[in-house]
């Protein structure tokens, strides 16, 4: 039998809708600066989505495209926006050039304008059970398990990833609902052998088709985080074709994580837009 198709448009639709509301509220329009320092199909593809939901709700997105920047410059570029009034909103996209220090520029963030999620203090908040602002992707995959009523309490979650972006948010938001949760990487011995004893599982590795129908339980609930691609073809982490006949549930590439992502972010601007009118 087929699995569920879980579709990430209903689940981004009502959080940007609820945006829209609290921007129209505001007074102000809430402005997003989004730091692009790398070039991909994917980044590209993620920073087009980003600026089109914030627009759609009645804020303003501006893109500040880098070429090859050093780390100075795009530390000096993003303290420039921490000190700019009408500047409510950050995006530092991920990953940076090799030659710059992914924690360096996050750590320069004002914390406030911090709408990914991922400056340390946001991140410890998050290890320490305050999902005020939680990192986006992690979240994106607690809002589809959510809306779709996936029981997490109990549940034994994979988890093929352990980056600050997806892995390592997810595990502190997973086990704060008492999920019981293995975080998998490149080093995992024996992948398979943790993946088939999920109840949930999800991957975001950017390896097309990691996951095959042999790694996975009958029944099982199987969220793609996973973005590239190939041949101009955006695809996920799973062997979508076959692991659905075996799946209960699971999400497209693209249409699944990705617009809830993006509608986190959004969700995001607009906290730190009312920390502003607050004062904050």
């Amino acid at each position: 039998m087929a699995a569920k198709i879980l579709s990430g448009k209903p689940v981004a639709d009502a959080i940007l809708s609820e945006a829209k509301a609290r921007i129209e509220k505001l007074g102000f329009t809430p402005s997003l600066h989004i730091v692009k320092a790398a070039g991909s199909k994917a980044q590209d593809s993620f920073v087009k989505m980003k600026v089109k939901a914030c627009n759609s709700v009645g804020g303003q997105a501006v893109v500040h495209e880098l070429n090859n920047p050093s780390e100075a410059e795009l530390i000096s570029l993003v303290k420039e926006l921490n000190e700019d009034r009408d500047v409510h909103g950050i995006v530092v996209q991920l990953p940076l050039p090799k030659n710059v220090s992914t924690l360096n520029v996050l750590e320069a963030l004002d914390v406030r304008k911090d709408v990914d999620g991922l400056h340390p203090l946001n991140l410890g908040k998050l290890l320490a059970g305050r999902e005020a602002r939680p990192t986006a992707t992690a979240n994106a995959v607690i809002r589809i398990l959510e809306w779709y009523g996936v029981n997490i309490e109990g549940a034994d979650i994979v988890v093929v990833n352990n980056s600050i972006l997806v892995g390592r948010p997810l595990f502190a938001m997973l086990t704060s609902r008492m999920a019981t949760v293995t975080v998998c990487h490149i080093k995992t011995k024996n992948l398979s052998e943790k993946t088939l004893k999920a109840d949930v599982l999800v991957s975001a590795t950017g390896v097309p088709k990691l996951i095959t129908d042999e790694m996975v339980a009958e029944g099982v609930v199987v969220i793609d985080a996973g973005t590239s691609f190939v041949e101009g073809t955006l695809m996920g982490d799973v062997d979508f074709q076959n692991v659905s006949q075996k799946a209960s549930a699971i999400t497209p590439v693209p249409g699944g994580v990705g617009p809830v992502t993006v509608a986190t972010i959004i969700h995001n601007l607009v906290e730190c837009a009312y920390e502003v009118a607050g004062g904050c």
